[in-house]
């Protein structure tokens, strides 16, 4: 664990050296222009409309971090052939991988939770409302959602051959992913077999990123997360993430580096 946690470190730094946290920044000002500009122009709950909108900049702000942190770190370790430094240490493959996996969450999170506080702190002092806890809910419910991506991406950079195409692999499964429901509904309608078999297998191959989705429910008075809803929702993202784990780590070893 060490070794991983020595990648993790590095893989951070490396990152927070390359500015992503500038987003963070941007994502804040944004926000709060929006959020400001709305709360003049409706007549509804000044906090409500914080909420809504910075659920939405925390998920746009996770994943712009994600697609930049992919194709910056796609250039440095694998067209600048940086990654000979990592590997050319005594450390696995595999260990290299994960420690990835754990800098990019890291850094991911970091922007996540400073956007959230930022929001809490508005809904209180300036909105005058109280952070439900569905709020909280929402905000852990995107950070593993953001694992489960993270490591997606990740495999994808293993598996890549070219930096456009990692970026692009990733943003369409992403979307994909958020388009689950309609497969699931033409899952339901009367088709041809061959079209329903591949209809399964896009669904059990997408992330279903709908699993993760509070933000459209954080106002719903029925809702309610007990422990099967978090066990299910914690098991899904664990079997899904490690087993795109294990194909991005087959296809590092596999990978010669010249």
């Amino acid at each position: 664990m060490r070794r991983v946690f020595h990648v993790t470190a590095f893989t951070f730094r490396e990152l927070i050296r390359s500015r992503m946290l500038y987003i963070w920044f941007l994502s804040v000002v944004v926000f709060s222009a929006l959020a400001f500009l709305l709360s003049i122009l409706s007549f509804g709950e000044v906090h409500k409309i914080f909420m809504d909108l910075g659920l939405v900049g925390m998920e746009f702000s996770g994943l712009l971090v994600l697609i930049l942190s992919l194709a910056v770190t796609y250039n440095t370790e694998f067209e600048q052939k940086s990654i000979y430094l990592q590997l050319a240490k005594p450390i696995t493959r595999g260990e290299y991988l994960l420690g990835r996996v754990f800098g990019f969450f890291g850094v991911i999170s970091l922007v996540i939770i400073g956007m959230g506080l930022f929001i809490a702190g508005l809904v209180i002092v300036v909105g005058g409302g109280q952070v439900p806890a569905l709020f909280v809910y929402s905000t852990i419910f995107l950070l593993i959602e953001m694992f489960v991506l993270t490591t997606l991406g990740l495999t994808f950079q293993m598996i890549g051959t070219s930096m456009v195409g990692v970026v692009l692999y990733s943003m369409f499964t992403i979307f994909l992913g958020h388009c689950i429901g309609q497969v699931e509904w033409l899952l339901n309608q009367k088709l041809a077999p061959a079209a329903k078999i591949g209809l399964e297998i896009i669904y059990f191959c997408l992330p279903n990123l709908e699993a993760f989705n509070l933000k459209d429910r954080i106002y719903d008075p029925n809702l309610v997360l007990g422990w099967i809803q978090w066990r299910e929702v914690l098991l899904y993202a664990f079997a899904y993430s490690f087993v795109v784990f294990l194909i991005g780590w087959i296809n590092l070893e596999k990978r010669e580096f010249m």
